[in-house]
C-alpha cells in the first residue's frame, strides 16, 4: 500500500472516530477509553513519521 493512501485512510478514520466521539458524554468510561486509544494512535503515528526518511 502506498504511504499516501495509508495516511489518507488513517486520516479519514480519525475524522470519523472524532465525529462519533463528540456525541459521547465526556465523563463516560467509553469516551475516556476512546480518547486514550486515539492518543495512543496519534503518538504511534507521530513516532512512525519521525522515523521515516523522506530524503
Amino acid at each position: 500500500m502506498d504511504v499516501k493512501s495509508f495516511l489518507g485512510t488513517l486520516g479519514l478514520g480519525m475524522v470519523a472516530g472524532a465525529a462519533v466521539t463528540l456525541m459521547i458524554p465526556k465523563k463516560s468510561k467509553v469516551y475516556r477509553t476512546a480518547n486514550d486509544a486515539a492518543n495512543a494512535i496519534k503518538r504511534g503515528v507521530s513516532d512512525l513519521i519521525d522515523q521515516m526518511d523522506f530524503a
